[in-house]
C-alpha cells in the first residue's frame, strides 16, 4: 500500500498540470485578484494608507473609512469590466493622487475631518476599482477576480489598521509614522512625473 502511494505521488509530480486542468479558470481568476492590490505598488501604499489612516482617527472611523473604499472599489471595478476602452489615462491620475493625498493625510495625522477623509477615500477607492476592472484576464472568471480583489484589498486594509495602531502608541513609532506618509506621498509625486 505505501509502495502504491509513493509511486503515484512520484507520478503526479512528474506530470502535475493534467491535475489542475479543469480548475485552473477559476483558481486564475481568484488568485490574480487576490494579488492585484498587492503587486502594484501604487496599490499597495494606497491600500495599506486607508487602513493607516482610519487607525489615526479611531473609533468607528477604523471601519468606516476602509468600508467607503470598498464598497466604491467594487462598484468601479464593476464599472471597468464593463467599459471598453484603450487609454486609461484618467484612472491612473487618481490611482496616482489617491498615494499622494493619502501619504499626506497620513503624515498631518488627525487634522482632517473624518466625513471629508471618507469622501476623499471612497472616490479613491471608485479610481482603484475601475483599474481592477479594467484589468481583470480575459481567460479569469470576472466574479472570483472582484472577489479576489476585495479580499486582498480588505486584507491590506486590516494590516493598515494593525500599523496605524501600534504606530500610534508612543512618539517615536509616531514620527516614523508620519514620515512614512511623507514618503508615501513623495513615492506618489515620483510616479506623477513619470507619466
Amino acid at each position: 500500500m505505501t509502495k502504491n502511494l509513493i509511486i503515484f505521488l512520484f507520478l503526479s509530480f512528474l506530470f502535475p498540470t493534467s491535475a489542475f486542468a479543469h480548475m485552473i479558470i477559476g483558481r486564475i481568476g481568484f488568485l490574480d485578484g487576490l494579488s492585484h492590490p498587492v503587486l502594484g505598488l501604487d496599490h499597495l501604499l494606497a491600500m495599506i494608507s486607508v487602513g493607516i489612516i482610519s487607525a489615526q482617527i479611531g473609533g468607528k472611523a477604523i471601519w468606516t473609512v476602509p468600508s467607503a473604499f470598498v464598497v466604491l472599489m467594487i462598484i468601479g471595478g464593476i464599472f471597468g469590466f464593463s467599459l471598453i476602452i484603450d487609454n486609461f489615462y484618467f484612472v491612473e491620475i487618481g490611482i496616482i493622487f489617491s498615494v499622494i493625498l493619502l501619504g499626506i493625510a497620513i503624515s498631518i495625522e488627525k487634522k482632517i475631518p473624518t466625513n471629508f477623509i471618507i469622501v476623499f477615500v471612497g472616490i479613491f477607492g471608485l479610481f482603484h476599482g475601475i483599474a481592477h476592472g479594467l484589468e481583470i484576464p480575459a481567460a479569469a472568471s470576472p466574479i472570483l477576480f472582484i472577489l479576489g480583489f476585495i479580499i486582498g484589498t480588505t486584507g491590506l486594509h486590516l494590516f493598515g489598521v494593525a500599523i496605524g495602531h501600534y504606530a500610534i502608541k508612543t512618539s517615536i513609532s509616531l514620527k516614523i509614522l508620519r514620515l512614512t506618509g511623507v514618503t508615501f506621498a513623495i513615492y506618489g509625486i515620483y510616479l506623477f512625473i513619470g507619466i
